[in-house]
C-alpha cells in the first residue's frame, strides 16, 4: 500500500514524496525496513524523540504529531525519508490502521475482559477451537500468536497497530479467529477501536488498577465500554459477579446478552460441582444441550473461565458435544494455578494472584483438597497501596501459614511495602522474607509433606523489576531447583503426589 493510499483525503501526500510501505509501527523499537513509524505525544515524552532511531532501523516515511509541516531526513538505507507532521495524526490514526489492515474485519474476535481470569478463557478458547480442528489466534499478557505458538508481549492489550499487524499476521496464515484479552487500560486509551468482536466477555471485576482509574466506579465504567461503546454481536457476562449482574442488566447494551456462572439464572449454567484428585467435574446446562463437563484443572474459578470458553466458541456455531469432548485435553495456563509436584514434599501452586480477590479465589480453591495451606505472596510496588493490607487479610484467614515476600518492588522500599501489607491485624506471626527464592525454599521446607505452598504473585513472569532493573527471576526455575517438576510432567505409571 502506497501512504497517500491510507492517509488522504485526511493528509495531503505530495506524489513526489508517495512510499509504499510493509507495516506501520508507533513504537521504533518495532520498525522493520520498509515500515512507517508513527511518532505520537505520550504523557511523557514525544514520539518524535524516536525518529532518528526509527529511520536508522528502515522506516520509509514518518507521521508525527505536531504543527502542519514537513522536512526530509537522511537515511542509512533510502535517499531521504520524508517526514511529515500534523495535528491530526492522533485524531485520524485508527481510521488510517484500519484502511491499512482492512481485510482483519473479516475475522471473528472474541473480547475478553475482567480483571481476573482473561489468559486463562482466552487461552482456553484457543486449546479448544484448535482440539475442534479451527486454528486461533490469542492476543494477551501471556503472548501473541496462534495457539501454542505465542511471541512474548508487552502489554496485556497491545496498541492497536500491533493489534492489527498481529492479526493480519494470523490471517495470512490461515487463521481467522483470535481471542483478545482486552484490559481497562486498553479501552480507556482506545487500543480496541474499531474492531468488531462476535462476542465480549466480562469475566469478573475486583479491586485493581486503582492507581489509574481511582475509583471502582470509573474502573468499571471503562470495562463497560467494551459493551456499550463497541460493535459486539453478543455480550456474555459472568453473573456470579456483583458488577457482572449490574452489566447485564444495562439496557444500553443494544445486543444479545448471555449470562454465564453457578447461578440459577444463568443462560448457562455449571452446577454439581465435584473435586477430583487430577481436577473436577461439573454438570452444564445450555441453550446448546447439557452433558458433564470434566476438566484436568483445579479451582472453582478455573470451571468457570472454561465455561466462558465453551460458551465463547458455541456463540460461534461450535459443536456444543465435540467442545464437552475437548474440554478434557485442556492444559492449565502458564503460571495460573500450576501444580508442582516432589516426591516426599508439600506440593506447590504457583500463581499469578496479585490482587486480593485473585489471591482468595486460589487459596479458597485449595480448600477442598482439606489440606493444611502455606501462602507465600508479595505486593507490587509502585502501584495500589490500598490493596497491600486487603491482600494480607485473605492470607491469614485463608492459609494456616503465611510468608510475606517481594514481588516485584519496582522503584519502592521494599521494607515500605511490607509495612503496608502488615498494617492489619492477624499479621503479626507473618514470616517476612525479601528474598523471594529463600522465602519459597523456607516455606516448603516448613511444610508437611502433605500440604500445600501457594506461590503466588508472579505467576508466568520471569524477571524481578527492583529499582528499574527487570532481573532474571522465575518461581517455577526456583521449584525446578528444589527439585519439583510440574504434574503433568510426570512419568507413566506414577501417581499424583496429592
Amino acid at each position: 500500500m502506497k501512504l497517500s493510499q491510507m492517509v488522504m483525503p485526511e493528509l495531503f501526500i505530495p506524489p513526489e514524496w508517495d512510499r509504499e510501505f510493509a507495516q506501520i509501527a508507533v513504537d521504533s523499537r518495532d520498525v522493520q525496513p520498509g515500515d512507517v513509524f508513527i511518532a505520537r505525544r505520550g504523557l511523557k515524552s514525544h514520539g518524535e524523540e524516536h525518529i532518528a532511531a526509527a529511520i536508522e532501523q528502515g522506516a520509509v516515511a514518518v507521521l508525527a504529531e505536531g504543527e502542519l509541516g514537513f522536512r526530509c531526513e537522511q537515511s542509512p538505507h533510502f535517499p531521504a525519508v520524508p517526514v511529515f507532521f500534523s495535528s491530526d495524526i492522533a485524531a485520524c490514526l485508527t481510521v488510517w490502521l484500519h484502511r491499512r489492515y482492512a481485510s482483519v474485519a473479516d475475522m471473528k474476535l472474541v473480547a475478553v475482559t475482567g480483571t481476573n481470569g482473561k489468559s486463562s478463557v482466552t487461552q482456553y478458547m484457543a486449546q479448544l477451537a484448535g482440539f475442534c480442528a479451527v486454528p486461533c489466534g490469542v492476543l494477551g499478557t501471556l503472548g501473541n500468536g496462534v495457539w501454542p505458538d505465542l511471541q512474548t508481549s508487552r502489554n496485556t492489550t497491545a496498541d492497536l497497530s500491533v493489534i492489527l499487524r498481529n492479526l493480519q499476521s494470523m490471517q495470512e496464515r490461515g487463521v481467522n479467529t483470535a481471542a483478545l484479552e482486552v484490559s481497562s487500560h486498553g479501552l480507556t486509551q482506545q487500543r480496541v477501536a474499531g474492531l468488531n468482536f462476535c462476542v465480549a466477555v466480562l469475566t469478573n471485576l475486583t479491586q485493581d488498577h486503582l492507581d489509574y482509574h481511582g475509583s471502582m466506579a470509573d474502573y468499571f465504567a471503562a470495562k463497560r465500554q467494551l459493551f456499550v461503546g463497541h460493535d459486539i454481536q453478543a455480550a456474555l457476562i459472568n453473573i456470579d459477579d456483583d458488577y457482572g449482574r449490574r452489566l447485564a442488566a444495562d439496557t444500553a447494551i443494544n445486543t444479545d446478552v448471555m449470562t454465564y456462572g453457578a447461578s440459577d439464572q444463568a443462560s448457562v449454567r455449571y452446577s454439581a460441582v465435584k473435586m477430583q484428585a487430577r481436577g473436577m467435574q461439573a454438570w452444564l446446562d445450555t441453550p446448546w444441550g447439557s452433558g458433564l463437563l470434566v476438566l484436568p484443572l483445579i479451582g472453582e474459578f478455573n470451571l468457570a473461565n472454561a465455561t466462558a470458553a465453551i460458551a465463547a466458541l458455541a456463540l460461534q456455531g461450535f459443536d456444543f458435544v465435540q467442545l464437552l469432548q475437548a474440554a478434557q485435553k485442556l492444559e492449565p495456563v502458564a503460571g495460573r494455578m500450576e501444580l508442582y509436584v516432589k516426591d516426599n514434599a508439600p506440593l506447590a501452586v504457583v500463581d499469578f494472584a496479585h490482587t486480593p480477590d485473585a489471591l482468595l479465589n486460589v487459596l479458597q480453591a485449595l480448600k477442598p483438597w482439606n489440606k493444611k495451606i502455606t501462602a507465600v505472596f508479595g505486593c507490587g510496588g509502585d502501584r495500589d497501596r490500598s490493596k497491600r493490607p486487603l491482600m494480607a487479610q485473605v492470607a491469614a484467614a485463608h492459609a494456616d501459614i503465611v510468608w510475606l515476600t517481594d514481588d516485584n518492588p519496582r522503584s519502592e522500599d521494599p521494607q515500605q511495602i511490607f509495612a503496608d501489607a502488615l498494617n492489619t491485624e492477624n499479621t503479626s506471626d507473618f514470616y517476612c522474607e525479601h528474598d523471594r527464592s529463600r522465602a519459597i525454599a523456607q516455606a516448603l521446607d516448613m511444610t508437611a509433606a502433605d500440604g500445600i505452598v501457594v506461590i503466588a504473585g508472579k505467576g508466568h513472569e520471569n524477571y524481578q523489576e527492583v529499582q528499574g532493573v527487570k532481573l532474571p527471576y522465575s518461581d517455577a526455575a526456583v521449584l525446578s531447583q528444589l527439585g519439583y517438576r510440574k504434574a503433568g510432567q510426570l512419568l507413566s505409571g506414577d501417581e499424583h503426589a496429592e
